[in-house]
């Protein structure tokens, strides 16, 4: 859910930095496609959607425990098709494996948690400065999430965007989701 969106930032902002302004393009949720983990899957996502003309996220995302920097780590792949064509690249850009909690203290708090709201549209627990670790387990709402891309960098590529989101739990996969996005220039 969060972590899935915040994907797309943190790949997005680790190349190009920073920019706070009305961006010159536009971004749609496109497509969620979650995977299981090899083994086991504790994080799932398969609750998740699109929905609607406004193209929403909305849906749930499942810890089956709670999450450790110690076990957990997550890793984030970008794949660009620039003619939306469906024809995707992989970016050299990306998040490497990172441990959970210093990605939500450094990555999520920044460039996601300003979309969601605790008690408006999520019920995901507000990470304060100190970060939140360990993630608590537990199922966690999103409900009509609009991207506030504001803190997003005025140069990204432009077209379909595909983030590989995964969750390792002692270096095995243990579930992730694909988000894709349409980037256009504003009108």
């Amino acid at each position: 859910m969060k972590f899935c969106q915040s994907a797309i930032l943190i790949i997005i902002c680790v190349l190009n930095g920073f920019v706070k302004a009305e961006q010159p393009y536009t971004v749609k949720n496109e497509r969620l496609e979650y995977f299981k983990g090899l083994k086991e899957t504790f994080v799932d996502m398969s609750d998740l959607k699109v929905v609607g003309r406004q193209r929403f996220i909305n849906g749930s995302v499942t810890f089956g425990e709670d999450m450790f920097s110690e076990h957990y780590k997550f890793q984030v792949e970008i794949f660009s098709s620039p003619q939306s064509d469906g024809q995707y690249k992989q970016l050299p850009m990306g998040v490497p494996r990172t441990p959970v909690c210093e990605g939500i203290k450094d990555l999520y708090t920044k460039l996601l948690q300003p979309s969601l709201v605790e008690g408006e549209n999520t019920n995901f627990p507000f990470v304060p400065e100190e970060g939140l670790c360990p993630l608590p387990k537990g199922d966690y709402y999103v409900k009509n999430l609009d991207m506030n891309t504001d803190s997003w960098p005025n140069q990204i590529p432009r077209g379909l965007l595909k983030a590989k989101l995964t969750f390792f739990k002692d270096e095995i996969n243990v579930g992730g989701i694909f988000v894709i996005i349409r980037v256009e220039d504003r009108e």
